[in-house]
C-alpha cells in the first residue's frame, strides 16, 4: 500500500479500509512490549523447527524494529500522514494508533466488510440448543495461543461429553502439527483438529455443536468466527488483553473472560454454563447493531460520498 500513495493526486482521498494485520505491526505495535505469545506459546515458538521459527520470528522482529523506533521511520510516517480517513476493524483501534504516534491524524471512518445476512447467513440464531463441545481459535497461527486453553481446560474444567474443537486449516504447517499433536496427547480422542478446508455450510454445521468458545488472542482476532458464535447463542470465552474483549463488553456483549474461569474454578474443576435466552438475544442484537445490512448499507453510502467529495463529515 505505501509505495502506491505516493502517486495518489493531492485531490484525491485516501482512505484506509483496515483487516487488522496491516495495521497491528505497524501502528498498534507499542501497545504489545512484550509481544502478541503467552509463555507456552513463545516457548513452543522457540522450540520451533528453523524454517518456521525464522518466519514468526521475521514476522515479530518487524513489530519489534517498529516499536523500538517509535514507528516514526521517515519514510513510513510521511506516507501514512497521506491517509486522511482510517477505518480499522473496531473504532478502539483508531484511538489506540492516534495515541500511540501522535503523528497520525486522519478522521474515523466507520465501516466494515461483510454483513450479518449476506456473511452470517448460516448463522441465524434458531431454536435449537447448541451443542457441548469446545471451539478453541480459528487458525494455525501462533498468535492464537492455544497451548495456555488446552491447559486451562485440562486443569480447570470438566470436559466429560465434549470434544475439543480446533480450526487449523490455514496458517503455519509446523504450528499446525505441533497443536495437533499436543491436542491428541492431552485430550486423546476428545481432540477433533480440522486441518482441511470446508465449505460454508459443513462449517456451521460443526460450529452449531459448538456451545462454547475459547478465543486466546491478546489482538483483535477471530472477529467473523466470534460473531457467528455469539449470533447462535454461544458462551464466548476471550482474553481479556485483546481489545476486542473491551470492545464487545462496551457494547454490552456478554462475553467471558479466560480468567474468570481459571479463578472460578478454586482448584475444582467446574461445568461450562450456556448462556441463558436473554444473553444469547443481547449477543444476537450486538452482532446485527454493528453488522446489519441496512446499516452496512448506509456506512457504505456515506463513504462513497467521502471519497467523491461530498461530504466533508467524519464518517461515524
Amino acid at each position: 500500500m505505501l509505495p502506491l500513495i505516493r502517486h495518489i493526486p493531492p485531490a484525491k482521498k485516501v482512505i484506509w479500509l483496515g483487516w487488522g494485520y496491516d495495521y497491528y505491526g505497524r501502528l498498534l505495535a507499542g501497545a504489545y512490549p512484550e509481544g502478541l505469545l503467552l509463555p507456552l506459546s513463545r516457548q513452543l515458538l522457540e522450540n520451533a523447527p528453523r524454517p518456521g521459527r525464522v518466519r514468526a520470528l521475521a514476522s515479530a522482529c518487524e513489530r519489534w524494529i517498529n516499536l523500538a523506533l517509535g514507528n516514526s521511520v521517515r519514510y513510513h510516517s510521511t506516507l501514512l500522514r497521506r491517509v486522511d480517513y482510517f477505518a480499522p476493524v473496531i473504532d478502539s483501534e483508531y484511538r489506540l494508533a492516534c495515541q500511540l504516534n501522535p503523528w497520525f491524524r486522519p478522521a474515523c471512518a466507520s465501516w466494515n466488510y461483510g454483513t450479518v445476512e449476506s456473511d452470517m447467513g448460516g448463522a441465524q440464531p434458531t431454536e435449537d440448543p447448541l451443542g457441548g463441545n469446545i471451539l478453541i481459535g480459528n487458525s494455525a497461527t501462533i498468535e492464537n495461543n492455544h497451548l495456555e486453553i488446552f491447559e486451562l481446560l485440562l486443569r480447570h474444567v470438566d470436559l466429560s461429553g465434549r470434544q475439543i474443537i480446533v480450526p487449523l486449516s490455514y496458517g503455519d504447517d509446523w504450528y499446525r502439527d505441533r497443536i495437533v499433536a499436543s491436542g491428541q496427547h492431552l485430550f486423546g480422542d476428545r481432540f477433533v483438529p480440522l486441518t482441511s478446508f470446508m465449505d460454508r455450510q459443513a462449517y456451521v454445521e460443526v460450529l452449531h455443536g459448538c456451545g462454547h468458545v475459547f478465543m486466546n488472542h491478546l489482538r483483535q482476532q477471530a472477529l467473523g468466527n466470534i460473531c457467528i458464535m455469539m449470533l447462535k447463542g454461544a458462551r464466548i470465552y476471550m482474553n481479556p488483553l485483546s481489545p476486542l474483549y473491551s470492545w464487545l463488553t462496551d457494547k454490552g456483549g456478554v462475553i467471558s473472560s479466560v480468567a474468570e474461569l481459571e479463578s472460578a474454578a478454586c482448584g475444582a474443576k467446574v461445568g461450562l454454563m450456556p448462556l441463558d435466552e436473554r444473553e444469547r438475544a443481547i449477543n444476537a442484537a450486538v452482532v446485527k447493531g454493528h453488522w446489519g445490512q441496512e446499516i452496512q448499507r448506509t456506512r457504505t453510502r456515506r463513504l462513497v460520498e467521502v471519497a467523491l467529495g461530498m461530504d466533508e463529515r467524519p464518517v461515524q
